[in-house]
């Protein structure tokens, strides 16, 4: 080691001996001659102790450091956490990575770190001197040792500087409060009553000129008319008994104004009785006019309390009631004397007011159980009867007192008649209560309803399979000629109407199912593209009708759906056959199939006659068939279709949207969420 190097920095630190930001710059260059790194810097911990300052750096780069940093998980937390008997720490190695938080480290990419902390007169760390490297490495004994001194003597600068702002801070404060504080002085011989001495301060708050106040008689004179006798006498009296006093009165100032002062007098004495007062005037005006302002909110504090209730109450320490407000016996009926010296468990064995089931038992002794374990209670209702051969309805609000030494001496608490609001909750509740059984009402007319539907779609059934079976073997003239064309356009005509009518019972059968809950899903995984193409076959005569273009725009690689298959199919035939009836000839539908993640999105798009916007929100009620010009008229249907489809969705947590511009074409879109399992293809049929 070379000594020489100690030695500069002693010397480079003695030049700066003067104290203040000198010593701190001289001091950091000296850390770095002695350690050989290349940044030391000084720093002070901030009041709340949860960051410090950088006030002073040096560095063979130029670097200037952020000034704030966080003290916890920095580099330096030890030696803050420590305290004064550990406050030197080394470290070395990866310390970005130890402490990755810590911005001068992370700046520095630091390998060796030494930090020593300052310890005030109280024993608390305050501060600390620092060096980094960018080497890890460790500084002999002799090197840390110096390092250590360096770090005391720039502590006691700090902490003598910071003791500097402190006192003068203190007798800045204590400047501002003396001249805050508009105090005079004062002294009067008693032989003429007279002042002999009054400080200059009188002449800035009374406004009398500093030669006015020795004249004779000018302190009487300078009373408020109303406080001049009393205050003469009092004074008077003490003075003569030789006791000092503090009293508060009334001065008036030269340009009229009322001056509250409060005179806090000494009286002399020698050995022929009191020759000497004084004391000093002190204005507290400010003081008065608080005091006015809170007898004021006191007073409008009474009057509110009073407007939003009827009475007040006291009880003793014994629980039993002690006081009524003037208004207890307008608002209860009752007069105070029957309740005053009673308890609660008195005036309940006097008493029964557990009436009409508004306050049972049990409300009563969970109300005495918290008078007697002294608990606050808010709202306890109760019924009693009125004059009127009626029931008044009242609650009560108490609150538990206690002395200055914690021990319980009664209660206070506010009461109301609140019979109206009752009445009215109960007006309420019955109305309620209507509209319940109304709304059960309906739903089981409903239910039944659906049942009715069911059962009778059942009972048609039965007679319309004999009619379509009868008149198709007519039709086809199975058993022989008719002899007559007219026969066989009966036939047609009771055949075709047959079917027309086994789709209404079908679909009112489905519906019925639906609404009374009695249609179950059963679920399974199927090809969806598959059904699609069923359906497609399945409407094929009606597309070859109208030479329509049907597009099977389905997914490759769609995958496997878990739901109903049936239901599915009903869906896509229903919304399939409503695009076909509603498109003009040489038209074209696109029915299409995607998975989005594990949801599984239909849609049956058309470019027919479109729907108005004002009935797209009515397609899926019951037997709404939307608008009634010739395009819908000449297009059979139930109107049932759209209903059974939304409801088949939404069983299985779906939705359905319809989109439509009127002579564009209509798009209805189904999204059925998590029914995607696992693929297909895409083609055009045409009719």
């Amino acid at each position: 080691m070379d000594r020489s190097v100690i030695e500069k920095a002693i010397a480079l630190l003695a030049e700066g001996e003067s104290g203040g930001p000198s010593l701190f710059e001289r001091a950091v260059e000296a850390v770095r001659l002695v350690l050989q790194c290349r940044w030391a810097g000084v720093a002070r911990r901030t009041e709340d102790g949860a960051l410090y300052d950088v006030i002073a750096f040096a560095s063979d780069d130029g670097k200037v450091p952020p000034k704030r940093h966080a003290v916890a998980r920095s580099a330096c937390d030890e030696v803050y956490r420590s305290g004064p008997h550990r406050s030197y720490l080394f470290r070395s190695g990866d310390l970005p990575r130890q402490f990755p938080n810590d911005r001068l480290v992370g700046a520095c990419k630091a390998a060796m770190y030494c930090a020593e902390g300052f310890v005030s007169d109280s024993g608390q760390i305050f501060g600390h001197l620092f060096a980094l490297d960018d080497r890890p490495r460790d500084p002999d004994p002799a090197l840390r040792a110096c390092f250590r001194l360096i770090a005391q003597r720039v502590g006691a600068e700090l902490n003598r500087s910071q003791a500097e702002d402190a006192l003068r801070q203190n007798k800045g404060r204590y400047r501002r409060l003396v001249e805050s504080v508009d105090l005079v002085g004062w002294e009067m011989d008693l032989d003429a009553w007279r002042f002999t001495y009054v400080s200059p301060k009188a002449e800035a708050v009374f406004g009398y000129p500093q030669e006015a106040w020795y004249a004779a008689d000018f302190w009487p004179g300078c009373l408020h008319p109303e406080d001049r006798v009393w205050v003469s006498e009092h004074c008077s009296t003490l003075t003569e008994q030789g006791l000092d006093h503090d009293i508060e009165y009334r001065m008036v100032s030269a340009d009229g104004h009322v001056v509250w002062v409060r005179d806090i007098v000494t009286v002399h004495s020698d050995s022929g009785g009191p020759c000497l007062r004084s004391g000093y005037l002190i204005d507290i005006s400010a003081q008065k006019n608080i005091e006015d302002a809170l007898v004021g909110s006191e007073l409008r504090f009474r009057d509110f309390a009073e407007a939003a209730t009827d009475w007040f109450w006291e009880m003793d320490e014994n629980l039993r009631f002690s006081y009524f407000s003037e208004r207890f016996e307008d608002a209860t009926g009752v007069q105070p004397e029957a309740l005053l010296g009673k308890s609660r468990r008195e005036l309940l064995a006097g008493n029964d007011l557990v009436i009409g089931g508004f306050t049972t038992e049990e409300d009563w002794k969970r109300h005495i159980e918290d008078l007697e374990a002294h608990r606050p209670f808010q709202d306890f209702r109760h019924p009693r009867p009125n004059p009127d051969g009626g029931l008044y309805h009242l609650t009560i609000s108490g609150k538990p007192v206690f002395d200055d030494h914690g021990v319980f001496i009664g209660y206070r608490g506010t009461g109301a008649n609140i019979t109206e609001q009752v009445r009215n909750e109960l007006a309420l509740r019955e109305s309620e209560a209507q509209l319940r059984l109304q709304g059960e009402r309906a739903e089981e007319a409903s239910r039944a309803k659906s049942e009715f539907l069911a059962n009778m779609s059942h009972e048609i059934r039965t007679p319309l399979n004999a009619i379509l079976g009868f008149s198709d073997s007519m039709r086809q003239e199975i058993l022989g000629p008719l002899g007559c064309e007219k026969y066989r356009e009966y036939a047609r005509a009771i055949h075709s109407s047959g079917l027309h009518l086994l789709d209404l019972v079908n679909d009112v059968l489905d519906l019925s199912k639906i609404e009374a809950g009695r249609y179950t899903l059963s679920r399974g995984v199927f090809d969806l593209s598959e059904v699609i193409s069923n359906c497609i076959q399945i409407t094929r005569e009606a597309v070859s009708r109208k030479i329509i273009v049907v597009a099977e725009e389905v997914q490759p690689d769609l995958p496997m759906v878990f739901a109903d298959a049936r239901a599915i199919k009903q869906v896509i035939l229903n919304l399939l056959s409503n695009a076909v009836k509603y498109s003009e000839e040489g038209g074209r539908v696109a029915v299409a199939a995607s998975a989005d993640g594990a949801d599984i999105r239909l849609s049956v798009a058309d470019v027919g006659i479109g729907i108005a916007d004002t009935e797209i929100e009515m397609l899926t009620e019951a037997f709404f068939q939307g608008r009634t010009d010739q395009a819908y008229l000449t297009n059979e249907g139930t109107g049932l279709g759209l209903a059974i489809t939304d409801s088949l969705v939404k069983m299985h947590g779906g939705s359905l949207h319809i989109e439509s511009t009127m002579g564009v074409g209509t798009t209805v879109s189904v999204l059925l969420p998590g029914a995607a399992v696992g693929g297909s293809s895409v083609r055009e049929d045409v009719g």
